[in-house]
């Protein structure tokens, strides 16, 4: 441990910490940045779902793909799932969007209902 002329501990950081946590923040940022429009599309994706009257499951597939795709969402169709509750008309929904990042393919899980 370093000690001022004085003998007290120095409190001084190393540059190259400062310079590895600028980078971490940075990588941070930009990921988050990356992902941010994701989420703000689902969003509006979630949205259309729940004012969307809960018919087949094939039909609802259809239309969750679709209005995803018109959203700029890669749904993966393999990776939805669509659940009915006994005596209930309303839908429970997970699905897979997937994020291609210059270095990196992501895949975000969403969940969501139907609005009956």
């Amino acid at each position: 441990m370093n000690a001022s002329a004085d003998g007290a501990p120095s409190t001084l950081v190393p540059a190259w910490r400062i310079a590895a946590a600028i980078v971490v923040l940075a990588a941070l940022g930009l990921m988050g940045a990356a992902l941010l429009p994701v989420y703000l599309r689902n969003f509006k994706l979630e949205s259309f779902l729940r004012q969307t009257q809960s018919s087949s499951d094939g039909a609802l597939r259809k239309t969750l793909v679709d209005k995803g795709h018109e959203l700029g969402l890669e749904i993966v169709p393999d990776r939805l799932q669509i659940r009915r509750s006994p005596g209930n008309s309303r839908a429970d929904i997970h699905y897979v969007v997937r994020v291609s990042l210059s270095l990196y393919t992501v895949d975000l899980h969403f969940s969501s209902t139907t609005g009956d």
